[in-house]
């Protein structure tokens, strides 16, 4: 386990650090858990019927294939069973949930203007390697959680000061990245895993969900959301019929965005849920969606 620096301190000086420390265990699955008889047929089907086959492997629209963007807005409905049922158009296809990140920095951050990023300590490890990459390696701070997740009381008080600082400086426009239609350049970016957070396994409570919502509004901060982990789950009495549950434990941060207070404060809203098939049909499978606004994910898939 790599957990970030202490509170609000910058957590580049602790890469070096982890370097130095004993080899992580690294989780794969057996390979017999491998799908490839489903796989295998799927694919027939796919490439025996030219009526699939050819948007398939065409270039298709930016925001990825209309029937893969519907059916997997059906099965997120089923699943998280919000308010109201998820709308294709919320969905963004992509190569899995890195190169999500990897996209929505590009589009709606700026290494300048953006103040911070604020990342639940501990973290997953990998995160930081992209936002470093991403220009923000001395704008990286850790959040301890508490027993509903991120502390955001804490939180609060150091966004605070990260604008106060952001006046003084008169960090007060976006100026490195060109305007765009369907660009927003946030002021904050939170990263966190609310559900089954890898590596501390908690979930965040609901009235913790909504509190970090608001506080995102507040300050003009996007809250990247990895839901990944969300259909990991399965009773803890192994003798159940049903071992593994079929409704999500919590509702996503991206759905209570959705409807807290009316609904999001501009068309690009204040939460973007990452989501990838690598968790579920094998490592290898680099396919993923984004879910956000439909102006948010139009400019995700304009990268």
């Amino acid at each position: 386990m790599v957990r970030l620096a202490p509170r609000a301190a910058s957590i580049t000086h602790h890469s070096s650090r982890a370097r130095n420390q004993p080899p992580r265990v690294a989780t794969r699955p057996h390979p017999s858990l491998h799908p490839t008889s489903a796989l295998s047929e799927a694919s027939k089907a796919v490439l025996h019927t030219p009526a699939l086959s050819e948007p398939a492997l065409g270039y298709g629209p930016d925001e990825g294939d209309p029937s893969l963007r519907a059916e997997i807005a059906r099965w997120l409905t089923a699943f998280y069973q919000p308010q109201e049922a998820v709308d294709a158009g919320r969905i963004v296809i992509s190569g899995g949930a890195s190169q999500n990140l990897a996209c929505v920095l590009q589009v709606f951050s700026d290494p300048v203007y953006t103040r911070n990023v604020w990342l639940v300590s501990p973290t997953y490890y990998l995160a930081c390697g992209m936002f470093e990459d991403a220009g923000f390696g001395d704008k990286l701070r850790a959040v301890r959680e508490d027993a509903e997740g991120i502390d955001v009381d804490f939180l609060e008080r150091e966004l605070n000061k990260s604008e106060e600082r952001a006046v003084a400086d008169g960090n007060l426009e976006p100026k490195l990245k060109p305007p765009r239609p369907w660009r927003k350049i946030y002021k904050h970016i939170i990263y966190a895993v609310p559900t089954f957070a890898n590596p501390s396994s908690r979930i965040m409570s609901v009235r913790r969900r909504t509190q970090l919502l608001r506080l995102a509004r507040q300050y003009d901060a996007l809250v990247v959301t990895d839901d990944v982990y969300d259909f990991l789950q399965w009773h803890i009495d192994p003798s159940s019929t049903q071992l593994q549950l079929t409704t999500a434990v919590a509702p996503r941060l991206v759905d209570i965005d959705r409807f807290l207070d009316g609904g999001p404060r501009d068309e690009f809203g204040n939460c973007m849920s990452n989501g990838s098939f690598s968790k579920l049909l094998g490592p290898g499978c680099r396919v993923g969606w984004a879910e956000g606004t439909e102006k948010f994910v139009y400019g995700v898939g304009q990268t």
